[in-house]
């Protein structure tokens, strides 16, 4: 993406809890119980490998963080936003029992 602003308005697009923190988009997710969050974690992988760009997650007990980042480009992409799109739209779908 050519400028933060860019970067922050797709951030904006989002949802609530995703923050541009240096060169990475950042959010934590909080989960009832350890297995829940692990859960959590194989359906992002699921997401992760279909579109093909891949987030680095933290596990520390119920809350899994997650950072989307271009590695290639050590910046933030349309793939980036792409995959945090997807990830939202899972946890829309969990939450409404799909």
């Amino acid at each position: 993406m050519s400028s933060n602003k860019e970067i922050e308005r797709a951030i904006e697009g989002l949802g609530s809890g995703w923050e541009l923190k240096e060169d990475k988009i950042l959010k934590s997710f909080r989960f009832p119980s350890f297995m829940k969050a692990i859960e959590f974690v194989n359906d992002i992988a699921k997401i992760a490998e279909r579109v093909n760009h891949h987030p680095i997650i933290t596990i520390n007990w119920r809350t899994v963080k997650l950072s989307l980042k271009s590695f290639d480009v050590n910046t933030i992409t349309k793939r980036d936003i792409i995959l945090a799109k997807e990830i939202e739209k899972a946890i829309a779908n969990s939450s409404n029992g799909n």
